[in-house]
């Protein structure tokens, strides 16, 4: 056998030892139910919408499994998220709200984006149906006496209506089947004071159902609707600017 195959024998048993040991790990910290949705998202890759059906229909499960470390540090390690994070914090401060609601809050990124611009002034609550979220985003925000975090879901919100003066969703209606978004929907409405405000793709994807918001509200007789494409410079991080930018869909709704 020459030095070469010798050498990429090597590389394919390292290869497979890595696998192995990321295998043994995601068992060892994450359980059996992760291991079998990650080998599942492998396994239905061909088949978008089966793999939507089977692993997504119920984002409970899945936001439940994905919350943890390992999830943070993948979103973390995107500049793009971040700077859309950013953005989308501007122009929520661009409102001058002193109430905020995030729903579906997860660890808790945007919430700390929103607080940075804002002062510490604003009382903002977040709400999302994955614990194993909402401990980390504990531990992100631990330092904040006017933030709130809530386990409970975005189609039943626990609060009063007008209770806040802005309330946001942002990637988190888009993971939810239609009857479902409807909901979330309505008690974003419901909620809601001042403005509704979201971050949501509008394309289909093996994950995501996509939505146009902006016309929901808009069919529902609110016609103050700002609805505009996030523009392609923030993503220039990403792979893929332009097509980041053409499917998102930022929609502020004023009910004032």
């Amino acid at each position: 056998m020459s030095h070469q195959d010798k050498g990429l024998n090597l590389e394919v048993s390292s290869g497979r030892q890595c696998r192995i040991q990321k295998v043994v790990l995601a068992y060892k910290y994450r359980g059996a139910g992760y291991l079998w949705h990650k080998s599942m998202r492998r396994a239905l890759e061909r088949w978008p919408s089966l793999k939507r059906r089977v692993l997504y229909a119920d984002p409970r499960h899945y936001w439940t499994l994905r919350g943890g470390p390992e999830y943070l540090a993948e979103q973390e390690g995107q500049k793009a998220r971040t700077a859309r994070s950013n953005w989308l914090a501007h122009r929520i401060a661009d409102c001058k709200p002193m109430s905020i609601l995030e729903v579906g809050c997860g660890y808790g990124k945007q919430i700390a984006n929103i607080r940075r611009i804002v002062g510490d002034v604003v009382q903002i609550t977040g709400i999302d149906f994955s614990l194993s979220q909402l401990s980390l985003a504990q531990a992100h925000l631990r330092s904040d006496d006017n933030v709130f975090l809530i386990h409970g879901s975005g189609d039943r919100l626990p609060f009063a209506d007008h209770s806040f003066d802005l309330v946001l969703t942002s990637a988190v209606i888009l993971h939810n089947p239609p009857e479902i978004a409807d909901k979330i929907r309505q008690e974003v409405l419901r909620v809601a004071r001042c403005w509704c405000v979201h971050n949501e793709d509008t394309d289909t994807t093996y994950n995501r159902f996509g939505y146009d918001t902006a016309a929901w509200y808009q069919a529902r007789g609110l016609n103050r609707v700002d609805s505009s494409k996030i523009p392609v410079e923030v993503f220039a991080e990403s792979d893929d600017p332009a097509g980041e930018s053409e499917r998102s869909q930022f929609c502020l709704v004023d009910l004032r």
